[in-house]
């Protein structure tokens, strides 16, 4: 079997563009995950600065070293997997698990049950700390009743591990759902990369934790992410993306950043159009500090950043200047509808930098 050497890849890639008919020259970027084979597949195939990093699979690595780095939550993971385990092969257990949820009055289609996890994926992990957290203590008079009959039941968790599984979860939600809102399908997703980044941290930085466990994982997030996000933040395809989504636009952008983006823009504008353009100066614009709160979702994050940012000076080419000063559209809104972007900013640089 041929290695999965960058030059072997770098190979297939261009057998497939051949076998397609697809001009090399036409791809403006390639996105893969973080393997440093597929990295260097992509310098060799497209040259630098065209290669994109998976976001999603970017959370999972940071997720995913933080979590297998934290004995006390690998601890607590195995009794919650050990009592699913024995719920799912216990159909007595199961059913008095529902009988306990419908004397209360819960309606047959509203009855929770748990949920086993998958051990190569966090988020399955996650899941099933939610499910076991929602019934827990249903789960616990379920053990109790049990313990006089049947021999050999699983521990239940004390209140202090409980309180590591609360933690756990908050800390791993907000994860969860950026990885959610960039996986769609229908929906441009390259320009959401960094606002989610900045969102996410935020985020995660608000988060009030009950245990020392909570609080020393929060740090390791915090660390990590911000190790692996940084080349996200920095990659000039998906600043300009975002740079150029109305959603958007400057608002999750350094001051310099999107200095430099702009001038990128009006340069392609210009190269594209055959015509001059006016050098960009600064404009006086912000990143938002304030951070999100406990409850607060990434689209509210969102809407309340835009609300506060001041209104931007610029003076760059008549048709950047347009789209800056036009209102911000909604997180659910097209970005590449008509109405969104002037016509002469899709002529003079094209789509692609609102791919999908």
């Amino acid at each position: 079997m041929q290695s999965h050497t960058s030059e072997y890849i770098c190979v297939l890639l261009k057998k497939v563009c051949n076998e397609f008919d697809i001009e090399c020259s036409k791809w403006r970027s390639l996105t893969t995950d973080n393997a440093n084979n597929m990295k260097a597949a992509s310098n060799l195939f497209l040259g630098s600065g065209k290669h994109i990093s998976c976001f999603a699979h970017t959370i999972h690595l940071v997720v995913d070293d933080v979590v297998k780095g934290i004995s006390s939550f690998s601890h607590v993971l195995d009794k919650v997997k050990k009592i699913v385990t024995h719920f799912k092969h216990s159909p007595a257990a199961m059913d008095m698990l529902r009988k306990l949820q419908a004397d209360e009055g819960t309606a047959e289609g509203h009855i929770k049950t748990l949920v086993q996890s998958v051990d190569t994926r966090w988020n399955s992990c996650l899941d099933m700390l939610i499910s076991f957290l929602s019934i827990s203590n249903k789960v616990a008079i379920v053990l109790i009743n049990r313990s006089t009959t049947v021999k050999g039941l699983p521990e239940m968790l004390t209140a202090s591990e409980l309180l590591i599984c609360q933690d756990f979860c908050d800390l791993l939600m907000p994860f969860k759902d950026a990885t959610e809102k960039i996986s769609g399908e229908s929906y441009v997703t390259v320009s959401m990369v960094i606002p989610l980044i900045l969102l996410l941290m935020d985020k995660i930085r608000k988060i009030q934790l009950e245990s020392a466990e909570g609080i020393l994982t929060k740090e390791a997030l915090l660390k990590e992410a911000d190790k692996r996000f940084k080349f996200l933040q920095n990659n000039k395809i998906l600043v300009k993306s975002s740079l150029l989504d109305p959603r958007f636009k400057k608002v999750y952008l350094s001051p310099l950043t999107a200095l430099e983006a702009l001038k990128d823009i009006a340069y392609e504008m210009s190269k594209n159009k055959n015509i001059e353009e006016d050098l960009v100066r600064p404009a006086n614009d912000n990143v938002p500090q304030e951070a999100c709160s406990k409850n607060e979702g990434f689209l509210e994050a969102h809407m309340r950043s835009i609300a506060t940012l001041e209104p931007l000076e610029v003076t760059e080419n008549q048709e950047i200047k347009l789209f800056l000063s036009l209102p911000f559209t909604s997180w659910d809104s097209d970005p590449i509808s008509k109405e969104h972007i002037p016509n002469a900013i899709k002529a003079g640089i094209g789509l692609p930098y609102y791919t999908r």
